[in-house]
């Protein structure tokens, strides 16, 4: 797997380049600006670029790397993009969500390069044409900012208790087989009932090519009516 990496932190970024290389990974070249990174990526055509999502060097330096990223995608569709952030939002989620073609996108935690098996995974995953979103955030993310009282309708409200229940699996990362397999009942009954979640929850329209993100949407969506659930 061949990589460009965008960081601006020196030490972070020498450390970063290190520890991929110990693990298999051929970074192709480092830059600290968009205009670095475009240059790099059309010379090297790598199979994923990492971003920081926070560069001080550029003039809007909060999103820097997502901004980035959508410049990249806009330019080089079959490059897989990995953002890499202390603070995301669901703002940010959404952004991934939109860039075309809806595949090949990550947002993972900066505390994750602790464990740099995680990265490169998520890095492999998104690589394969994946959509991947730190485990660990998808709660925080979406805790609602609202009183209990303000709160929006529990859009699972509508689903059957099976419905419900293969959205729960989808949840924790299961494939459509591994569900069947799990529930003892056929693929197609997966995939019929997993058609009719994605259409009450309002996701049915989306073309075949955004099957992934419609997992990833239903995911959230699960993940936050639980979270309202138990507060």
């Amino acid at each position: 797997m061949k990589a460009v990496v965008v960081e601006d932190d020196p030490m972070l970024r020498t450390t970063f380049i290190a520890a991929l290389t110990g693990l298999g990974v051929e970074v192709a070249g480092s830059a600290e600006t968009a205009d670095d990174a475009v240059a790099l990526v059309d010379e090297h055509a790598p199979d994923v670029v990492t971003l920081d999502l926070r560069l001080v060097k550029e003039a809007q330096p909060a999103d820097a790397g997502l901004r980035i990223a959508e410049r990249v995608r806009a330019l080089f569709p079959e490059v897989a993009l990995l953002v890499i952030a202390t603070d995301p939002t669901v703002e940010h989620v959404k952004r991934l969500m939109k860039l075309e073609p809806p595949r090949a996108v990550g947002l993972m935690a900066k505390s994750s390069l602790g464990d740099m098996e995680l990265i490169t995974d998520a890095m492999s995953r998104v690589a394969k044409g994946q959509v991947v979103i730190d485990p660990g955030w998808v709660r925080d993310l979406l805790v609602p900012q609202s009183r209990p009282a303000d709160r929006a309708p529990d859009p699972l409200q509508g689903l059957t208790p099976r419905e419900r229940q293969i959205l729960s699996l989808v949840a924790r990362g299961l494939t459509n087989l591994a569900i069947a397999q799990k529930l003892s009942c056929t693929l197609g009954n997966v995939e019929r009932n997993l058609s009719t979640v994605f259409g009450k929850l309002g996701l049915a329209s989306e073309n075949e090519q955004r099957h992934l993100n419609r997992r990833v949407v239903a995911t959230l969506m699960f993940l936050r009516a639980e979270n309202q659930r138990d507060r």
